[in-house]
């Protein structure tokens, strides 16, 4: 039976004639209001790290009010919402870092050839120490931070044999300067970390220097530059702004439009069993414990989505189905206006209408990572200058590759044909494949000096397209030794009888 706050006399209505009626209009278009929209208006009113919807929506539009909170909420809807989720691990998932070495001429005709020892020593030392950097490992890492945090805060960690970081958490970082070009010096609140809990897992020299670093007036100890690695995608503002946080109040509204689908599904699903209570001279001469009784058994035999309202006054059965033949499916429109509104094109997640458009948004997508790129160039040249590795009459320029996981067939192939008509890319096309400088220095001394002779006693397996055709002759007839083997005669077509017959395979029978 319907629990309600409202009773039977106020859905009562009187006619012209006097005699009233149950107003099933009125009492339906009160269920509609109660049942359908109850866990929608609940839906909407739902909170998100005690932001409503609402609030969220103006952290959209005053980020730099906000602080670091909308970091927090960026870094939650990561794991709570597939959508947020998909979208920052399809920029994350795409980056392919493969790098090569390019010489740039700082003084013309200094570069001759008795310093070729010398240039090739100092080539092969900077191959070494780019190849520490590991970047090809940590480019998701780092990736992942700057989509859902805007920020890659890092310390660099560096022993005899490589290098590692350890990623800090946005809340205990604080951005001090722009050092060069896309480059940042950031800082670290150690009350923070301890409040939080994140000092004792940091490694044992970053405490270290915590302790015995200087702290400014708000008690954060600065990160050096050669041990910091800290980049931002949106640094065009001061603030963090993760680049889809946007996304986030759509994502909510699809959420929204799931739960008022779900409640359209189940009230069209319900239907209304009315049971006339019978009366004598207007009165009801049932009490309400007999009533109950009755109305209690009949609902044990329905199902849960079939209410049981008990009336005096005669009505049919109703049903609340939706005759609105143009509802829109909304949850499709609400997942369209959420990517629209980012940028992206929806294909990508859901399937693409056409290949040209998704090809198409792949290549804009493809730029954004490039431009990060960029960025991390700039960052390896601050550290290899840091390092000492600067020379007077010439540069070595660590280039990271215009690839990601859509284009590297034909990023490729394009290497190779340059290569082949004489342009001096060897290097780049190694590195697209996946080679690294130091790498391919590796393996050339390798397979040219250490291991050349062992490859150059190597022998292909005979076949017929290692070996050159002969022919030995056997009384009357001439037969080929190697080659591949000759048809049956019943095997062969009418075509190759004739030609069997007047030998047309050998060119000295064909005119």
């Amino acid at each position: 039976m319907i629990k309600t706050e409202k009773t039977n006399s106020d859905f009562v209505k009187e006619k012209e004639n006097g005699k009233k009626v149950f107003d099933l209009a009125k009492f339906k278009k009160y269920l509609t209001t109660s049942v359908q929209y109850s866990k929608f208006y609940e839906s909407f009113n739902r909170s998100y790290l005690g932001f409503s919807r609402c609030e969220i929506e103006k952290m959209s539009e005053h980020p730099e009010f906000y602080g670091k909170r909308i970091v927090t909420l960026s870094q939650y809807m990561y794991f709570k919402s597939g959508y947020y989720k998909r979208l920052i691990d399809y920029f994350v998932n795409q980056a392919k870092l493969n790098y090569t070495i390019d010489t740039k001429v700082l003084r013309p005709g200094m570069i001759t050839k008795n310093k070729v020892k010398e240039i090739k020593k100092d080539y092969i030392e900077f191959a070494v120490q780019s190849e520490k950097f590991n970047l090809r490992s940590e480019i998701h890492n780092i990736l992942k931070r700057l989509y859902r945090d805007d920020a890659c805060f890092a310390y660099v960690l560096e022993n005899d044999t490589g290098i590692s970081y350890y990623y800090f958490d946005p809340m205990v970082c604080s951005i001090t300067e722009l050092v060069d070009g896309h480059i940042y010096q950031f800082s670290v609140d150690i009350d923070i970390s301890q409040k939080f809990g994140y000092y004792e897992t940091y490694p044992e020299e970053i405490r270290r220097l915590l302790e015995n670093g200087e702290r400014d007036i708000n008690g954060r100890v600065k990160i050096p530059m050669h041990k910091s690695l800290c980049i931002k995608y949106n640094n065009d503002v001061p603030y963090l702004y993760p680049p889809f946080f946007m996304m986030i109040a759509d994502i909510l509204l699809i959420d929204e439009y799931k739960d008022l689908a779900k409640a359209q599904s189940i009230n069209d699903a319900y239907k209304l069993l009315t049971l006339e209570i019978p009366t004598k001279d207007g009165e009801i001469p049932l009490d309400d414990g007999l009533i109950s009784t009755f109305v209690g058994a009949v609902m044990d035999t329905v199902q849960n989505n079939i209410g049981v309202i008990c009336t005096p006054f005669k009505t049919d059965t109703e049903e609340f189905s939706s005759s609105n033949a143009d509802d829109r499916d909304t949850v499709s429109d609400a997942i369209s206006w959420a990517f629209k509104n980012v940028g992206v094109s929806e294909s990508l997640m859901s399937g693409a209408s056409s290949g040209s458009e998704l090809k198409l948004s792949i290549t804009n997508d493809s730029g954004d990572i490039f431009r990060i790129y960029r960025m991390i160039e700039d960052w390896v040249k601050l550290q290899m200058g840091l390092g000492g590795y600067l020379y007077t009459n010439y540069e070595f320029i660590y280039r990271i590759l215009d690839m990601t996981t859509f284009n590297s067939d034909e990023y490729v192939t394009a290497q190779l044909k340059l290569a082949q008509n004489g342009l001096p890319n060897k290097q780049e096309l190694v590195a697209s494949n996946g080679i690294s400088p130091s790498v391919m220095i590796g393996n050339s001394v390798m397979e040219n000096e250490i291991l050349g002779e062992m490859f150059e006693k190597w022998i292909p397996l005979s076949t017929s397209y290692t070996q050159s055709s002969s022919k030995s002759s056997t009384g009357s007839s001439t037969e080929t030794t190697i080659g591949r083997p000759k048809s049956e005669d019943g095997d062969l077509s009418a075509a190759g009888e004739i030609s069997r017959e007047n030998d047309t395979n050998d060119p000295n029978n064909r005119i």
